[in-house]
């Protein structure tokens, strides 16, 4: 295999730092000029990254997505899966430039957590629409509000379930919480708990009913079965004080 031109290396986890290598030299092999950039996002390009539990997420930008691009890739992806690598994100430049309306609060993760491996930074100087980010961030805080109480009526006398689906709704929060606390002009911090912390602070929320969702997912404080109805609805109260903020946003 011949050696290719990455960089930043040396950034990531020393756990991770040879299979990001051998999937990106791999996957340069595999799709040669027609790749524009390759970069890592997520919680392996912050300091939330645990070794062996979280997924390593690449993004490949490339000139031409066709089939024959997914197509070539489908081996590596499979190899990728073995070493903690999610499905990749692939994408053309003009793409993006046209989606950033569609998924503003996804792009502003990549753009604000992100270390370019391979060719240029696209999302460096990426400009997202404020307005998009705000509109979004609403939705889904009222989304998940109204599914929250859905589940409840759904799968309330199943605690284990009903405690699953809480743990997830907070993990695909975390990146609206962290755009909220953006829009607020405010700095969110890379660690989670600090960062439900600043959250709390700037929209005047009680960080506890967060705290104990995220310190149970993080499996070093476990809510207990007969503890989940109570820890729902102080989640339910939180967010629903965090939702009657967004009009005034």
């Amino acid at each position: 295999m011949i050696s290719l031109p990455l960089k930043n290396i040396d950034q990531f986890p020393p756990s991770i730092q040879d299979v990001i290598t051998e999937f990106s030299n791999k996957l340069l092999k595999d799709l040669g000029d027609n790749t524009c950039a390759i970069l890592v996002y997520g919680s392996a390009a912050g300091v939330n990254y645990i070794p062996g539990v979280s997924n390593i997420n690449i993004a490949v930008i490339v000139k031409v997505l066709d089939f024959t691009v997914l197509n070539q890739s489908l081996s590596l992806v499979k190899w990728g899966r073995k070493h903690k690598i999610a499905t990749p994100l692939f994408f053309t430049k003009e793409y993006i430039l046209g989606a950033l309306d569609v998924f503003p609060i996804e792009f502003s993760e990549i753009k604000q957590q992100h270390r370019v491996v391979f060719g240029e930074d696209i999302f460096k100087d990426l400009d997202i629409p404020v307005k998009d980010i705000r509109l979004l961030c609403e939705q889904q805080v009222k989304g998940k509000l109204l599914r929250l109480r859905q589940a409840y009526l759904d799968m309330g006398e199943n605690s284990n379930h009903l405690k699953g689906f809480v743990l997830g709704t907070l993990n695909d929060l975390m990146p609206v919480f962290r755009q909220l606390i953006v829009l607020k002009g405010q700095k969110p911090d890379e660690k989670k708990e600090e960062m439900l912390k600043i959250l709390a602070k700037t929209f005047s929320l009680d960080a506890g009913p967060f705290l104990a969702v995220l310190h149970d997912k993080n499996n070093e404080f476990l809510i207990s079965s007969h503890q989940v109805e109570v820890h729902l609805q102080d989640f339910l109260s939180q967010l629903e004080k965090l939702s009657r903020h967004m009009d005034s946003l």
